[in-house]
This record gives structure tokens, sequence and C-alpha cells, in this order.
């Protein structure tokens, strides 16, 4: 009789060892998903930054207003709250859906998501005599298409800058913000 009671202790050590063990799991992969979560808010928050900074150092002729970003849906690393009226931010942001939106918008600068650059430059023909700032973030070599381009990087965000396509865009970007460019930008 003893012999039976102290197997079926064992067995209930065992079963809360298995119930422990299970716990323990399961909060080793929330720490994983979180962790992953909490990297690509930073890096986010890092593009934000970045674009926002970039934005406040850009003068357009004739612009009276509140120059309105405009953010292609399939942006991946830009999560700048969408308003229509001002906010903590010196523009306003609209993000489209589809690119057929770009004409039925009134765009001072453009987030390019996962347009290559040939299509960021066939974009650019919507502007034509227009001064629009242009950003990207699937142009790593940024030697056609978007003015700024946005390389992430697994530890820090930078940005380059095509010298062809600012002097083409109409817009006047301090040249503080060129100085950043590449490896000063993290």
């Amino acid at each position: 009789m003893l012999r039976k009671h102290q197997i079926h202790r064992e067995a209930d050590v065992l079963l809360s060892l298995l119930h422990i063990c299970k716990i323990v799991i399961t909060a080793l992969f929330l720490l994983l998903f979180i962790s992953r979560s909490a990297i690509a808010e930073i890096k986010d928050d890092k593009a934000n930054r970045i674009v926002s900074g970039i934005i406040s150092f850009t003068h357009w002729p004739g612009l009276t207003g509140t120059p309105q970003l405009c953010v292609f849906s399939s942006a991946q690393h830009l999560s700048l709250p969408q308003n229509k009226v001002p906010s903590a931010v010196p523009f306003s942001v609209v993000y489209l859906s589809s690119e057929s939106e770009l004409a039925t918008q009134h765009c001072d600068a453009v987030y390019f998501g996962d347009q290559t650059p040939e299509q960021q430059l066939e974009l650019l023909n919507h502007f034509k005599g227009k001064a629009v700032l242009t950003l990207a973030e699937n142009n790593a070599e940024c030697t056609v298409g978007a003015a700024f381009c946005l390389i992430f990087k697994s530890d820090h965000t930078l940005f380059s800058v095509n010298l062809d396509s600012l002097a083409r865009s109409g817009v006047k970007v301090s040249p503080d913000v060129l100085l950043l460019s590449r490896n000063g930008s993290k």
C-alpha cells in the first residue's frame, strides 16, 4: 500500500512538472513574439522619425499650407497616423490603397512601399511640373526613382539621397539633411 501511495505522489509530481514546463515554454514563445513586435515598432519609429525629419527640412515653392504626405499602403516600415487636420507632425498623412489613387490626391510628398524603382519613375510622371518630394523603402541602390531611399539594417535604419531625382523634384531640402545621408543617419 505504501508503494502504491509513493507511485501516485511521484506521478503527481511529474504531472506538476509537466504543467510547469508547458507554462514556461508558452511564456518563452510569448516573449519571443513580443520581442519581435517591439523590434518592428522600433524600426517603424526610426522610419517615422527619418521621414518626418526630411519633410520638416523641405521647402516647397508656392506651398502656403501644410504639406500632404501620400503613403502607399504597401509600405511596411512607416506607421505615421493618417490625419485630415494638422497634428504633432508638420504635415498631413493620407494612405493610398492603389496606384490609381495617386491621381485623385493632392500629394506634396510620396512614400513608396513595395513599388520597384522603375514603377516609382513611372508614377512620378503624374507630377510633371509640380514640386513633389519622393521617399521609398524598396530602393536600396537609390539611383533611379525616389529622391530619398530608406535602408533598413538589422540594427539601424539609414537613408540615401538620389541627387538627380532630388534636383528634378522641384523641392528644396536643407543641406544639413543631405549631410546625414547614408552613414550618418543611424
